[in-house]
């Protein structure tokens, strides 16, 4: 299908492919099959974190036992803004300066096991998606919060969002302190919705038969009307939920191949089948920016990268869904946990104290990340109300439709999906053949790990 570009964006194509590259490496933790095999913007974004995960490794060996040893995954424009929370912290002349250690995920990943098992090199702090933190916690490879909050007694529940806070929850007692929600909704244009599309989004929700009956008219234009193979995994994961299904039919027992996951991929199949998605390897944020898509799956933290397109009118809504009468936002979550070390003093506990307390005081400062912050410091901010991102937790019922993906082994169901996901998408390889196989190989990876 031809594009016809619509001239809404400002800024070249070129310089758009640059900032979907950095907005995407931001959000370190969303790995798996929101971050495999769907488009080539996470390619570029994994090159990015790469070179940034080298430079990582040299500044790591440097770090003396005089400071904080802080590791993150914040190698995308949000780490601008934990540099400025670093940087404001380290102002305060604490007893240890934080040192801002920062690589891809998949790096990251790869090295916590290594380091806690030989005792060696072990981070004082760490930054993990709460899609890992079960699994770390079963693993024993966390300490827990507890002289944290002994020494920060405003780092506690009644301070955070509750339905966050609680995924760091275990045995009664708190190993993780949530810094945000990475909420994956749907980015709109509001342009294009009223051109083609007009009162569609008057109840903040997009059902399957509207995105079918926007299609034919968009795609004569030229025009995607939602690119599902981007962060498709997600809106699928929402699907499957307002059916009753989960990943997960027990701790143990991924439920990939099921009749509610089977029909969320395949409604998403029949809008590519529609016409209604963009074609194979097309970069979906840029078709976005360029003005060249009604609506496209995103999560919150690309909204700097939005924000910087002159002329782009954009907003973000609920994911999709069957009908109006219920709605699921799965969510991403970047967390602090303290990895297992007998070497870390009493002393550097404390100052992570003071430092994790000056978060969350500090939220609003995450929030110009594009973040839900999970502090409640900034919800009464009007400059954090005025963000796009407030929306999802500007009332009751947004609050309760965020959904954490982080069952003890989502991680695996994640990288077995992320394999098949864009084929099936694009008719490479049957929908129950790929679902049966990711189900084959989450299985045999659990069984291994156990």
């Amino acid at each position: 299908m031809m594009r016809k570009n619509v001239g809404k964006a400002g800024l070249s194509l070129c310089m758009a492919a640059m900032l979907a590259a950095g907005a995407l490496t931001g959000c370190g933790g969303n790995d798996g099959a929101a971050g495999e095999g769907q488009t080539t913007e996470n390619a570029a974004a994994e090159s990015t974190a790469d070179s940034a995960g080298d430079a990582a490794e040299e500044n790591a060996e440097a770090a003396s036992g005089e400071e904080i040893e802080f590791w993150n995954f914040f190698t995308g424009p949000d780490g601008d803004n934990m540099k400025v929370i670093v940087d404001g912290f380290n102002a305060t002349n604490p007893a240890y300066r934080i040192k801002n250690v920062t690589m891809a995920s998949g790096d990251l990943y790869t090295k916590i096991p290594t380091v806690v098992n030989s005792g060696e090199g072990i981070p004082d702090l760490t930054i993990v998606d709460v899609a890992r933190i079960p699994m770390f916690y079963d693993q024993g490879l966390l300490e827990s919060m507890a002289s944290v909050m002994e020494n920060a007694p405003e780092v506690k529940k009644e301070n955070y969002n509750a339905l966050v806070w609680d995924t760091g929850t275990f045995d009664g007692e708190q190993y993780a302190v949530p810094l945000d929600m990475g909420v994956i909704g749907v980015a709109y244009n509001k342009d294009l919705v009223e051109q083609y599309a007009p009162g569609v989004l008057d109840d903040n929700l997009i059902t399957i038969d509207e995105i079918k009956e926007i299609i034919p008219k968009a795609s004569a234009d030229g025009i995607v009307t939602i690119p599902v193979s981007f962060f498709g995994y997600e809106q699928a994961l929402a699907l499957a939920k307002q059916e009753g299904g989960d990943l997960f039919t027990d701790e143990n027992t991924p439920n990939i191949n099921s009749p509610e996951f089977t029909k969320a991929v395949r409604t998403l199949k029949d809008i590519v089948d529609l016409g209604g998605c963009s074609e194979e390897g097309e970069e979906n944020l840029q078709l976005f920016m360029a003005g060249e898509a009604i609506f496209c799956p995103d999560g919150v933290w690309d909204a700097n990268a939005l924000n910087a397109i002159e002329g782009l009118n954009w907003g973000i809504t609920n994911s999709i869904c069957y009908s109006t009468d219920t709605f699921y936002n799965f969510s991403n979550s970047n967390q602090f946990v303290m990895l297992k070390n007998d070497k870390r003093s009493d002393e550097k506990e404390k100052v992570i104290a003071d430092f994790l307390e000056y978060v969350r005081v500090n939220a609003l400062e995450w929030a110009r990340s594009g973040q839900v912050p999970a502090s409640s410091a900034a919800d009464d901010e009007a400059e954090y109300v005025a963000m796009n991102q407030h929306f999802f937790v500007s009332a009751p019922e947004m609050e309760e439709s965020i959904r954490f993906n982080n069952d003890k082994y989502s991680g695996y169901a994640n990288d077995a999906i992320g394999k098949v996901f864009g084929d099936i998408l694009f008719g490479h390889i049957e929908l129950e053949e790929g679902l049966a196989q990711a189900q084959k190989q989450a299985e045999d990876n659990i069984a291994q790990n156990n």
